[in-house]
């Protein structure tokens, strides 16, 4: 299995942070593969130049502030697992947000490694731009 992590700071409230982050309807302001996005009331739906993901929402935990998922369907190959986590922590005077992705198979490791790179890349601009 592959585990990526990657991490940002902001300077935002991390209750704000949280918001914008968990809001599927933001995800295509601060994701640049993602050009569509809703949530079903189970699953959320991500539609990309490639294609839609289908990801199950696992946790949204507002107390902690993790959100994670897996991607169900849309991926080029078979799923055998995967869990993406989205920490928000406070750091100082902003906001410490740490995206971590375990995936199987391997193979699948840097379509993920970039698409979440490019991912946490889109929320730092997304709140440098946006106090």
């Amino acid at each position: 299995m592959t585990t990526l992590r990657f991490d940002t700071r902001v300077e935002q409230d991390p209750d704000r942070v949280w918001a914008v982050l968990t809001d599927v309807n933001t995800i295509p302001q601060w994701f640049p593969a993602v050009r569509e996005a809703y949530f079903d009331g189970v699953h959320r739906h991500l539609s990309t130049p490639q294609g839609t993901l289908k990801a199950l929402v696992v946790t949204k935990d507002d107390e902690l502030r993790r959100f994670q998922y897996r991607f169900v369907e849309g991926l080029p190959e078979p799923i055998e697992f995967h869990l993406g986590t989205i920490d928000v922590l406070p750091d100082g005077d902003g906001s410490r947000v740490v995206y971590s992705q375990e995936i199987l198979p391997e193979s699948l490791a840097p379509i993920v490694e970039r698409a979440v790179g490019e991912g946490i890349a889109g929320i730092a601009r997304y709140f440098a731009t946006h106090p």
